[in-house]
């Protein structure tokens, strides 16, 4: 007969084996990903060409990681493209957050340029008939441009760190380091200590919209249908937010691997306790980018710039960081549904300002560890049709026929 310690051991095995089971499902076990080859393409340094400009722009930051864009490639430059059907909804009803992701892609863009040794300019929104077409970049003939930027290398090292932190104050070089470079039109930067009177009423303010959020069963459901729950639609899709990405430790990560897929009710409860828990709390420095008109598309493109050089800076310092857009998404979403503009009139009274308004939140810090890489969507799954011939002739007619 089988003993009860053999009974309890078999049991234990099964235990162990759906476990393994799940956390394989995740991609927590490691082994090749495909959804991750974007990231050592880049590094690798193998695309030529324009596709390198392509290959940088993937891998800049996007809400939820929804990756909205698309690219046309042509001999003198790239076209990008909004897609609008990659949106988060009652999340981001007037496609703010969508456009600063975009924001981000051109200027990974730009950096990448340089190590074309060709000139770049960029032009936003350059067709009224198209507002989709948010940005054409237009290189120049060879070694025309600046020497290879220094913070290339950081492209595919930037990472969003959505765990805990060390908490305590960052070094004022490191501060200054994170908001070296040129500013944009329009756009205003404000850095605050998490432990002075501003950063706690910002954490109480966030913390608040955060219980808004989580209790919006449509914000809820949009902000779920980017979770991906297992390892096959993470490689199917190639997008989105993954356990392996939400910041627990890798064995929590696992113990959660067991479990069935959490709904969007779970997922609320979670976010609001990890904001509470280790994203307000274990934070250094809290930071928002201001715009006097938020919904404005040239602005919001230029608030996801200025995010992404605020992010690889970040990374280049040694710090870590992490969107927390829980107020402006509030704003947002009072907005849409014409209620009581409450979050909006904390904003003011937080900033003491009526006319610069906060586009962007997130927190900056220290962490024992740095953050995995996310799932991105290869260069072949976002370009479209070549760009317009037309656009092809009159540059060279621009060049003199040189290039």
């Amino acid at each position: 007969m089988t003993s009860r310690r053999q009974l309890l051991v078999g049991a234990g095995g099964v235990v162990v084996a759906g476990l393994g089971t799940r956390a394989w499902q995740q991609g927590l076990l490691g082994g090749d990903n495909p959804a991750l080859h974007a990231w050592d393409e880049w590094a690798s340094q193998r695309q030529q060409g324009a596709l390198k400009l392509v290959g940088a722009a993937v891998l800049a930051s996007s809400p939820h990681n929804t990756q909205p864009w698309a690219f046309a490639v042509g001999r003198f430059g790239v076209d990008i493209f909004e897609v609008p059907g990659r949106s988060l909804g009652a999340m981001d009803p007037f496609g703010r957050e969508r456009l600063a992701g975009l924001g981000g892609a051109i200027h990974n863009m730009a950096l990448a340029s340089t190590a074309l040794g060709r000139a770049a300019r960029v032009r936003l929104l350059p067709d009224a008939q198209n507002p989709a077409h948010v940005a054409r970049l237009i290189l120049g003939p060879d070694n025309s441009g600046p020497p290879p930027h220094p913070l290339l290398p950081f492209i595919a090292r930037r990472h969003t760190h959505r765990g805990v932190w060390r908490g305590g104050p960052v070094a004022d070089a490191k501060l200054a380091a994170v908001q070296s470079f040129p500013s944009f039109p329009g756009i205003k930067l404000v850095l605050f200590g998490a432990n002075t009177p501003m950063g706690r009423r910002f954490a109480a303010l966030t913390d608040d919209a955060t219980v808004a959020i989580t209790s919006d069963a449509a914000m809820m459901a949009d902000s779920h249908r980017w979770f991906r729950h297992s390892h096959s639609d993470a490689e199917r899709l190639m997008d989105g937010l993954t356990l392996a990405t939400s910041g627990v430790s890798p064995w929590l990560a696992a113990a959660g691997a067991m479990l069935p897929p959490q709904s969007a009710a779970d997922e609320g409860k979670y976010w609001l306790a990890s904001t509470r828990d280790a994203h307000l709390p274990t934070a250094s420095v809290f930071g928002l980018i201001l715009t006097p008109q938020p919904h404005d598309r040239r602005s919001a493109l230029l608030v996801g710039s200025a995010w992404q050089r605020i992010h690889l800076n970040t990374t280049a310092a040694g710090l870590v960081a992490q969107p927390l857009n829980q107020l402006p998404e509030m704003i947002d979403r009072e907005a849409q549904l014409r209620a009581a503009p409450r979050f909006a009139r904390a904003a003011e009274a937080l900033l003491g300002d009526t006319v610069w308004r906060p586009s962007f939140a997130f927190r900056l810090g220290v962490a024992d560890a740095p953050a995995g890489p996310a799932l991105r969507r290869p260069v072949s799954a976002v370009l479209g049709p070549p760009a317009r011939m037309a656009w092809e002739v009159k540059q060279w007619k621009e060049a003199g026929g040189a290039y």
